[in-house]
């Protein structure tokens, strides 16, 4: 996707990037170990072949199936374009994912004439690991509590958490550039202005130094149930 395949050492340093939260480290950890229970691992026990075959489709349950391939997920086909959607008011086009390159999401270099965009490389890395993260949380919740069609969230529910996470990203983002409670770790304002440039709720009524200002949410709203009055 960059042009070349990072080191393997380098590749292992870039899950612990400080743009990305704890959670999503270890997320990124597991999925590079083969943490998770899924195809091959049930596949090898006789009697628990079946839970190695992806509920919805019958193919075989592998991560990259689940997170980025299924054309029978719900989670996919509602979070993916999302995100395209998002990254597109950021004014630039969504590149094709798959399990290799969010595995390497950490690397991602965004340039313009010979000159690292930061602002473009923290945002696809947030909307990147926070989207597969929560399609693979929803997955699980959902394989767990029934795992049958009925039990599948609607695309509602699944648009709001979507939602809900990227402004939790957001206000996470305005939080940390506290000095009083970060000193020197605490993130620069211009770091954070460029990051969410073009993603913001009624952006062109905000001022020019919107972080301090409560409320900001992103440009995609969540959805209320019909008869809803709010």
């Amino acid at each position: 996707m960059w042009g070349s395949t990072p080191p393997t050492a380098d590749l292992w340093k870039s899950i612990r990037d400080k743009d990305i939260p704890v959670k999503a480290h270890n997320f990124l950890w597991k999925c590079l170990h083969g943490c998770y229970k899924v195809s091959e691992y049930w596949l090898k026990i006789p009697s628990y072949k079946t839970r190695g075959l992806y509920l919805l489709c019958g193919k075989i349950e592998s991560m990259s199936h689940i997170l980025t391939e299924c054309l029978c997920s719900l989670f996919i086909a509602t979070i993916w374009p999302l995100v395209e959607h998002l990254w597109s008011m950021h004014g630039l086009k969504w590149p094709t994912l798959n399990f290799g390159t969010i595995l390497g999401t950490c690397h991602a270099d965004f340039c313009h004439n010979g000159k690292k965009l930061k602002g473009d490389n923290r945002l696809f890395k947030t909307l990147a690991i926070e989207s597969v993260h929560l399609i693979w949380k929803l997955h699980c919740d959902w394989v767990i509590n029934k795992g049958t069609l009925e039990s599948i969230p609607s695309n509602d529910e699944i648009h709001n958490k979507w939602v809900h996470t990227i402004n939790l990203q957001l206000k996470f983002d305005c939080l940390q550039m506290d000095v009083q409670c970060y000193g020197s770790k605490a993130l620069k304002h211009d770091l954070v202005l460029q990051t969410w440039q073009g993603t913001l709720l009624n952006e062109e009524n905000l001022p020019d130094n919107w972080i301090w200002k409560s409320g900001v949410l992103v440009g995609i709203t969540p959805w209320c149930p019909l008869g809803c009055g709010r």
